[in-house]
């Protein structure tokens, strides 16, 4: 806690005093983003750029502030890798910048081994910077991490990259930049019997609407069709600190690059918000890992209005392993920020057995888009498909063919699922009725 809010020097000794003269200097963020719990080992020339190791522990406690579900969500899983920041400065970066430049993540790989930790564990943290590397006036420097819960492989972080940059060179950076192939249209990916669970039609929810999701209200948010529908505790948007989106300005199932669907979440910025004045004292900005939580909130209002909802306790979210999801950041959210967007573009759906959702999120700060997340990955653990058949068929029927209490009128189909493929690309006869044999076989007919 001394090096993340006090002084460099207590920590690292009298060579670094006159970092503590630096207008802003490399830290760890202040409670409650602190997560390093204690340093075991350190390896590297004190002083020297160059390469060095370093192994933390971060201890999940019941009763954690951030707690998702019953566990330590992925922003977190994350974020407590932060030690590279101790090791960069442990290496004598300020010594170089003279708090002329400031820390900023570039680039990072994350894929998750298993299932994320909880209350009683505690994640241990083996991390690396591989190499620096001087551009003109920036450094730049290279490392990675893996993460273990005893001598089980929880998490890796691969291909990181940080630099130090001025004020000026963020501002004048440009964001994240794509060409036209960056941006054209690609198939997503969808198993060959996909149906919807429930009926999807395009939609936007307010505060109140979200308000409803985080009391596991979501016919408050839904509307008739998830009338009565209330969702356990750990699937519900997390509120407090974790209240990370104010309203979903669209959802639309057919949207996105992938034609399989696009959500777009807004969250407005106080230049108080905790998250800035944790990170850092002397540097206020968002942290990546926040950034990409946010982005996840988002995924799961599309998930629970695509159904995959449960009212059972042992239901939540984590990722999926084996999935490598790479960060691309460009661009701070800072106490001038106003309002930021979160857009994420639906890429494949399945069961595996599990509900499983990989999308790619793109965010943006005052209109301009700072942040990609390339296959951001989220399962719903504890549920499978016949779950979700056996939660839907019952609660359909009854409210497409009776009068809701809130005066909806449904109705039965007058041609079902079955009857319209039949037309597409069977016989027309099984959809229309025996006037229709003939084309069954020698005549031709429009078609679906």
């Amino acid at each position: 806690m001394e090096f993340a809010v006090g002084s460099v020097s207590k920590v690292l000794g009298p060579e670094f005093a006159e970092v503590d003269a630096y207008p802003a200097r490399v830290r760890l963020p202040d409670d409650p983003l602190m997560l390093v719990d204690r340093i075991l080992s350190i390896q590297g020339r004190k002083g020297v750029l160059g390469p060095g190791k370093i192994v933390t522990e971060h201890d999940v406690k019941a009763g954690a502030w951030y707690l998702d579900g019953g566990r330590a969500p992925v922003c977190i899983s994350v974020e407590a890798g932060q030690a590279d920041l101790f090791l960069c400065a442990f290496l004598g970066i300020d010594l170089e910048v003279k708090g002329k430049r400031t820390y900023r993540l570039l680039d990072a790989v994350v894929e998750f081994y298993s299932g994320l930790p909880l209350p009683g564990d505690t994640i241990r943290y083996h991390i690396e910077i591989e190499r620096f590397v001087r551009q003109g006036d920036t450094h730049l420097f290279f490392f990675h991490f893996d993460g273990f819960i005893g001598d089980k492989p929880l998490i890796r972080m691969k291909n990181g990259c940080a630099g130090f940059f001025t004020e000026e060179e963020v501002r004048n950076s440009g964001g994240i930049l794509f060409t036209e192939k960056d941006t054209a249209p690609l198939p997503g990916v969808l198993p060959d019997d996909w149906s919807y669970p429930v009926p999807m039609e395009t939609s936007a929810y307010s505060v109140s609407a979200l308000a409803s999701l985080r009391n596991g209200d979501l016919g408050a948010c839904f509307g008739p069709l998830f009338k009565d529908v209330h969702i356990a505790p750990s699937m519900r948007l997390p509120g407090g600190r974790m209240r990370l989106i104010d309203r979903i300005l669209e959802l639309d199932p057919a949207g996105g690059r992938f034609g399989l669907g696009r959500i777009r979440a807004e969250a407005d910025v106080r230049p108080d918000a905790w998250f800035l004045t944790c990170h850092f004292v002397d540097d206020m900005v968002m942290p990546g890992t926040l950034m990409y939580e946010c982005c996840v909130h988002t995924l799961r209002v599309y998930l629970q209005r695509l159904g995959w909802v449960s009212t059972r306790s042992d239901v939540c979210y984590e990722p999926v392993p084996g999935i490598c999801s790479r960060l691309k950041c460009r661009g701070p959210v800072t106490p001038r920020t106003k309002h930021v967007v979160y857009e994420v573009d639906i890429k494949e759906l399945g069961y595996g057995p599990e509900p499983f959702a990989v999308a790619d999120a793109h965010m943006y700060a005052d209109g301009r888009r700072i942040v990609f997340f390339e296959n951001m990955c989220l399962k719903v653990s504890g549920l499978v498909r016949e779950d979700v058949a056996a939660f839907w068929e019952n609660r359909l029927k009854q409210v497409l063919t009776h009068k809701s209490s809130d005066g909806i009128q449904g109705v039965s189909p007058v041609f079902d699922r079955a009857k319209v493929l039949a037309f597409a690309e069977g016989n027309p006869s099984e959809a229309f009725g025996d006037r229709y044999k003939p084309f069954d076989t020698d005549r031709f007919i429009a078609r679906l």
